[in-house]
């Protein structure tokens, strides 16, 4: 199953799961510094779960645009 282009092109999801992925780095970020661990290694681990949380979130909001975007096809 493929995105059409009309789904494809909304901004909003992409912007939605950057959004959360830069809390979560934040909070990664705020939670190593309380923690006292060393600078270069906290931006390390911030970078990672930043990477992880938009690489997962970015998957499964496609993968939920695909759906429905196949079932608003068959419909029609």
């Amino acid at each position: 199953m493929k995105l059409c282009a009309q789904c494809r092109k909304k901004p909003w999801p992409y912007a939605i799961a950057l959004f959360i992925a830069m809390f979560v780095a934040f909070v990664t970020w705020w939670t190593l510094a309380a923690a006292g661990m060393s600078p270069q290694v906290n931006r390390w681990w911030t970078g990672l779960a930043f990477l992880v949380a938009a690489g997962v979130l970015v998957s499964y909001m496609v993968s939920c645009m695909r759906r429905h975007c196949a079932e608003d096809r068959h419909k029609a």
